[in-house]
């Protein structure tokens, strides 16, 4: 039975990788191949909470430490990496500097286009990439890189789905008749949570009562969330998680049966519980504001949609505008800059921000149509297909 090494986020995480990763590993699995995970962000309690084998990277020091071991330990047959394009460069190197001459199956994914030539240079040296949509695969294939195949990240439409009753998740997070605003995203540099926040008192304006924004984050990450709202006026307009048990990385259960212990709005000091799911947080939502200023296919653009939430998202014209596709709101920038691989960055403006979420809040309309529009476009992405394609690109690998 081959062993097929991937090297990304964890797949007990609940990040974009780590999902991807759980997704690619189950498929592997079931293909009579042996997954085995070079777990990034991953500790000790991850090899005990997955169901396939996982190397925790995180044992103090630098996580290529291990590599080598790693790579002598398993015996792996191919090393699948599922990264983003900028990163890629960096593991790449680090793998060779391991010690690993094995084939390089490639699944990249790219945080905004065009990119400086290196790290396509990166991909032409694996021996074969998978694109994770067909934006990134007509670059790729424009520039002379092989692409193997076509695999989007995926949602189950039978998990993210409407909660048949809206008011129950809506009194638990203590949010019975307000309007809810969501943001689902780590509160990092590239998602522009500052902006969401600096639209908030344009949106009050609009709406016969102060909305709640619900971000699904750290308050203390790279913006710092409550004295921007402060500064504002809007700080007592903002919920988050529970703060002492939230973590990122792991996020909270995607479904849950909340105890029947839990009283039901008595949700205080701007946070909502624990025992309230994720899917359940989405389905709390009236609109979703997703505006990082680059990004591949966000998590958040389909399972928003699938629950039914209507979505407000950056138009980049790229790959994140291809995945949220007409369900959705798309802002076209204010600005366009350049990151740190040459990618174009798209900032959106805090008053086109507004001004779109309130066309929706305020439109019955047109509410209803996004709904619609959105469980369609959701239903385009079934897991399936990465874990076909996945396995597709595997075989190729090890017969090549």
């Amino acid at each position: 039975m081959p062993t097929i090494a991937v090297l990304s986020d964890a797949p007990t995480l609940t990040t974009g990788f780590g999902r991807t990763t759980a997704r690619i590993a189950a498929a592997l699995g079931a293909a009579n191949l042996r997954p085995v995970c070079f777990g990034l962000k991953a500790s000790a309690d991850d090899v005990r909470q997955s169901s396939h084998p996982v190397w925790p990277a995180e044992r103090g020091g630098h996580w290529t430490d291990s590599l080598a071991e790693f790579f002598a330990v398993t015996g792996a047959d191919l090393l699948v990496l599922n990264m983003d394009a900028f990163n890629a460069v960096e593991v790449i190197a680090a793998v060779s500097a391991a010690g690993w001459r094995g084939p390089v199956l490639s699944y990249v994914v790219f945080d905004g286009l065009p990119v400086e030539q290196r790290y396509l240079d990166a991909q032409r040296s694996c021996t074969a990439v998978l694109a994770s949509s067909h934006t990134a695969a007509a670059y790729l294939r424009d520039n002379r890189v092989p692409v193997v195949g076509v695999a989007p990240p995926g949602v189950d439409v039978a998990e993210f789905a409407p909660h048949p009753d809206r008011s129950v998740p809506r009194s638990l997070a203590g949010v019975r008749d307000a309007v809810v605003i969501g943001v689902f995203g780590t509160n990092t540099e590239r998602k522009q949570l500052a902006r969401v926040i600096a639209a908030l008192p344009a949106i009050s304006g609009g709406l016969a009562a102060a909305p709640v924004l619900y971000l699904h984050c750290r308050p203390d990450g790279y913006w710092p969330l409550v004295p921007l709202a402060a500064e504002l006026g809007v700080g007592a307009m903002l919920a988050f998680p529970v703060p002492a048990r939230f973590d990122e990385r792991r996020g909270v259960p995607t479904t849950t049966v909340p105890a029947p212990s839990i009283q039901l709005d008595a949700v205080a000091g701007g946070t909502w519980p624990a025992a309230l799911s994720y899917v359940d947080r989405i389905n709390c939502c009236d609109v979703i504001v997703n505006v990082p200023h680059s990004g591949d296919i966000e998590q958040v653009i389909l399972e928003a949609q699938a629950c039914g939430v209507p979505l407000v998202h950056t138009d980049d014209g790229a790959v994140m505008a291809e995945a949220v596709g007409n369900g959705g709101v798309l802002l076209r920038s204010e600005n366009v800059g350049r990151g740190r691989a040459g990618e174009l960055v798209h900032y959106v403006s805090s008053n086109d921000i507004a001004q779109a979420v309130l066309s929706v809040l305020n439109d019955t309309g047109r509410h209803r149509h996004l709904q619609a529009a959105g469980r369609a476009n959701a239903r385009r992405y079934p897991w399936d297909v990465l874990q076909s394609e996945i396995c597709r690109a595997v075989e190729h690998c090890l017969g090549s």
